[in-house]
């Protein structure tokens, strides 16, 4: 049923209204449709979603909007070619920016449940190309993010494809989830798809993320500056022994196993941010404290020496401790 606040601008607008949301501050937020409507935008004419819910799609919105009114996502109807910045490409939801341009593009939008499994899905999905500096490949994607000047800002792979990235001679690493770009194209960040021992100025760390969520590729676990040069990166793995020669003071870290009141294994990580113009690093325990060393402290790195968490083979489908 249409909601009672409806207006008659909004009926003048799209056709067959069949519930609207309106934020706190009493503006429209989202309006579902039971017949066909166009709208015009950056990514071309959209018909939003009004066909009758299917078990397959998400229950949601047909047309979002920003507080200020501007479009903020469309559902649509059924997947479409989509104008991008890139080329045109197949969509089921897209997104915008406040001012209008083209923010991230899904090529499919369904629901994943007891009716619709993640391989049916995959069925749906087809393969995309794309060539990089640091990287060239063929995968299917989740989503792609645009700047607001139109460049790439991250690539999300869809569950289970891996690529393999380049961070220098020698060095190729493969790449589950995605990564993210500097606006000018350069290589901002990424999610090792399985543990990878790499330099950084304190010793070898190994660079893994057993916890990432994979929503998106905007942030990932294994971040570089604009030099090409680690800015962060998560372990899951490694021991650090640090002696600090200002005070003779030692620390350890290491990553940690804990159990939640259901008893499932979660297993707590650490993060190294690296400050080259201060020549300092930031390490983050496994409980989350901060601690900062400078780059000539003595560091003593174990790596791979926290055992892993065991599981049985049937709880894959929502487990990522072991990258598969």
């Amino acid at each position: 049923m249409t909601n009672e606040k409806s207006t008659p601008m909004l009926n003048d607008m799209y056709n067959g209204i069949s519930d609207i949301t309106y934020y706190k501050g009493g503006t429209v937020n989202g309006l579902r449709f039971n017949e066909k409507n166009w709208i015009l935008t950056h990514a071309g004419q959209l018909v939003p979603y009004y066909s009758e819910d299917s078990p397959r799609r998400k229950y949601k919105a047909s047309v979002t909007f920003y507080p200020d009114g501007g479009l903020k996502a469309v559902s649509l109807d059924e997947q479409q070619e989509v104008v991008t910045p890139i080329g045109e490409m197949p969509a089921e939801l897209v997104t915008f920016y406040d001012t209008g341009e083209l923010k991230r593009v899904f090529p499919l939008d369904g629901k994943i449940s007891g009716f619709w499994s993640e391989e049916d899905e995959r069925g749906l999905n087809i393969p995309f190309n794309f060539e990089f500096d640091f990287t060239s490949f063929n995968a299917m994607l989740s989503g792609l993010c645009f700047y607001k000047s139109g460049h790439i800002k991250s690539i999300t792979l869809y569950p289970d494809e891996i690529i393999k990235i380049s961070l220098g001679p020698g060095l190729v690493l493969d790449v589950r989830q995605g990564f993210s770009l500097f606006e000018d194209g350069r290589l901002r960040s990424l999610e090792p798809a399985q543990p990878a021992k790499l330099q950084t100025p304190v010793g070898i760390i190994t660079a893994y993320d057993p916890n990432a969520n994979g929503i998106n590729a905007d942030n990932n676990s294994l971040c570089l500056d604009e030099q090409g040069r680690i800015k962060s990166l998560v372990t899951a793995g490694d021991r650090i022994h640090v002696f600090r020669k200002s005070d003779g003071t030692s620390f350890t870290f290491l990553p940690k196993i804990v159990y939640t009141e259901d008893e499932i294994a979660e297993l707590l990580t650490l993060k190294a941010d690296f400050d080259y113009d201060g020549q300092t690093i930031l390490i983050t325990d496994a409980d989350g404290t901060e601690v900062g060393f400078a780059f000539d402290d003595t560091f003593v790195i174990y790596n791979n020496v926290v055992p892993t968490l065991g599981c049985a083979g049937g709880d894959c489908s929502s487990c990522s401790l072991c990258g598969k």
